[in-house]
């Protein structure tokens, strides 16, 4: 049974980004199309939601990121796009990773790059 993916606040996450340490510990998929052109997070990779139709491309995403502790997944508001690859590379992990020791962590970051747009600038 696939498990429910757990979301972080842009708080947390903007925590995390400043301690060196930890940043080497998660990455950042930003899954809006041309958008990210406009601006998006510090060391965010940008992988369309087009890359998680296929199960054969997520699985490919799940390789690259399987030795990746916490992989958050978001989109401008994290209510539709960010889910959805969300959960599909959950449900990939749990097949692609079956009996492995670690998985990744998956994360939705709550109110996407738009709140993390804002609590960024409050800080």
């Amino acid at each position: 049974m696939a498990q429910v993916v757990e979301r972080i606040s842009a708080r947390e996450l903007a925590v995390i980004l400043k301690d060196p340490a930890k940043r080497n510990e998660i990455r950042i998929v930003d899954v809006r199309d041309d958008d990210f052109r406009g601006g998006h997070i510090r060391g965010a990779i940008n992988l369309p939601e087009d890359n998680f139709q296929d199960d054969d491309d997520v699985d490919n995403i799940v390789e690259e990121f399987k030795n990746v502790p916490t992989v958050v997944f978001h989109c401008m508001m994290s209510q539709v796009r960010g889910p959805f690859c969300a959960k599909r590379f959950q449900s990939r992990v749990d097949v692609v990773l079956e009996g492995a020791e670690t998985k990744p962590q998956v994360r939705i970051l709550t109110g996407g790059f738009n709140l993390f747009g804002r609590v960024r600038t409050q800080d």
